[in-house]
């Protein structure tokens, strides 16, 4: 694959990484400790939308899974998306003024649902457009890795440009994250990237359209044939290993991203221009871990392996320097190694994530040639959907989590970290720092019934090849 067409695909990855950062990292802050919403009202109201959301990604996966068009099976879907999904995150960081908490409570719901929904009927054609570029087995993994690199560019673009422009210490808040007046112009800025991610990703791989799977049955749509599909990929073993994984990895991180700015505001007391460093640095730390993924796979072959060894080591360096805090094996927060420490063990650990999250699309692409294998069509669509429908069901609970630990805590929204109790805060540690480790080990354990080997892998392609090679013969 030439890596003009890599790099362009890749791009597409731009939009998510833009919305995670501003979902994991800005929005439960925003509503809780600057428009002053619970906190648990704030998670649930996430955690609701990601379930609604959830069920359009079947509906989109087996829909595009079976449309014919000039276009493909994937394209109309990523060009229609576009400007929906970009209006609609504008739309939840502008909520009206003089909302109490019911009212924002249903606006945080309604948008954070329909920038979710929009979201799909772009991402899930998008992903299984991947699958489709490429069969093979290690270049399914670089693909991953550029997806990944260029999600965390999004990621970059919002936690240190939108830091450095628009959350920046005034004369009326020394934290620049509770200016309230901040947040509509950072929504502002973030839209065209939305629409650049999209359009270039779109546009860069339209070319392959005829040279890629079109539908092979015409198909109407109906709401049973997406539940049957749905049934079938999960009839598949190791797909439901690597979703039961990829669940439990991804609730670790929605805790982690939505608890990150209160860690480092509250648990660590770190200035503005300490974040800033923070977020760039974790960001430099996942790069750098997408990267080796690649070049890692000679070292450790199997997939599910090595995706194991990222969460081990992410989850290692995650908890450690929060529970070695708690246990006085670091000075109080006024010593000057302790900022350095928590930011280096920042970068550390995202290394470990940096190598996992490849490995989950790699891994759901290789099950979609097993299921070409058992019933002799493509689906690719309605697995990266069904992944998707299991992760947000589940995985919703990270920001619900966060939530409750919060409150739990009893930080006081817009409290300064000099104000808030030591005991709020040893509360906050406690519940953060051992669950990061007992879920992460859940994950390990869940990717161990993962079955597609690099030779299984081998020999499923060479009995789809050995099929279609007498039906191409004159």
């Amino acid at each position: 694959m030439p890596w003009r067409l890599r790099l362009v695909y890749g791009v597409g990855q731009l939009p998510e990484g833009i919305k995670s950062a501003a979902f994991g990292f800005f929005l439960l802050f925003y509503y809780n400790q600057v428009l002053g919403l619970s906190g648990t009202l704030a998670g649930i109201a996430v955690f609701i939308a990601l379930l609604l959301d959830a069920f359009s990604d079947p509906i989109v996966g087996s829909w595009s899974d079976f449309v014919r068009s000039r276009w493909g099976r994937r394209h109309p879907f990523m060009y229609a998306a576009a400007i929906p999904f970009a209006l609609c995150f504008y739309l939840l960081f502008a909520p009206p003024d003089g909302l109490g908490q019911t009212e924002l409570f249903f606006w945080l719901l309604t948008f954070a649902v329909l920038t979710r929904t929009t979201q799909t009927f772009y991402t899930v054609p998008y992903m299984a457009l991947g699958a489709e570029l490429t069969r093979d087995y290690d270049e399914r993994t670089l693909l991953s890795s550029l997806r990944t690199v260029f999600q965390l560019a999004g990621m970059f673009l919002v936690l240190i440009g939108g830091t450095l422009m628009f959350f920046q210490p005034t004369a009326d808040y020394a934290n620049g994250q509770l200016n309230p007046a901040a947040y509509l112009p950072f929504a502002l800025t973030c839209t065209p990237f939305l629409l650049l991610g999209i359009w270039v990703s779109a546009l860069g791989t339209h070319s392959r359209i005829p040279h890629l799977q079109q539908a092979q049955t015409l198909r109407r749509f109906t709401f049973r044939d997406v539940v049957a599909d749905v049934r079938t990929a999960f009839l598949i073993p190791s797909f439901v290993a690597v979703v039961i994984a990829s669940i439990i990895f991804g609730a670790t991180q929605g805790m982690v991203q939505a608890l990150h700015l209160y860690t480092a505001t509250y648990f660590f007391e770190l200035t503005g221009l300490q974040i800033t460093l923070l977020f760039a640095l974790a960001i430099t730390g996942i790069i750098l871990g997408s990267l080796c993924s690649r070049p890692l796979a000679n070292l450790i072959p199997e997939k599910r392996n090595l995706f194991s060894a990222g969460i081990a080591w992410y989850a290692v360096w995650t908890s450690g320097v929060i529970i070695a805090r708690l246990l006085g094996l670091l000075p109080d927060n006024e010593h000057p190694i302790v900022a350095p420490l928590y930011i280096a063990t920042g970068c550390i650990s995202a290394v470990g994530l940096g190598v996992a999250i490849p490995l989950i699309g790699s891994m759901i692409a290789d099950v979609t040639d097993e299921h070409e294998r058992r019933h002799g069509n493509r689906q690719e669509g309605i697995y990266y959907a069904a992944a998707s429908l299991a992760a947000k069901t589940v995985a919703g609970a990270g920001p619900v989590l966060a939530g409750f630990i919060i409150d739990l805590a009893g930080i006081v929204p817009g409290s300064a970290p000099s104000e808030v109790a030591a005991e709020a805060i040893a509360r906050f540690g406690w519940a953060q720092g051992p669950s990061v480790l007992l879920l992460s080990l859940l994950a390990i354990l869940s990717i161990r019934f993962y079955r597609i080997s690099r030779g299984q892998h081998a020999e499923i392609m060479a009995e789809i090849d050995g099929r279609s090679a007498p039906a191409a013969r004159p």
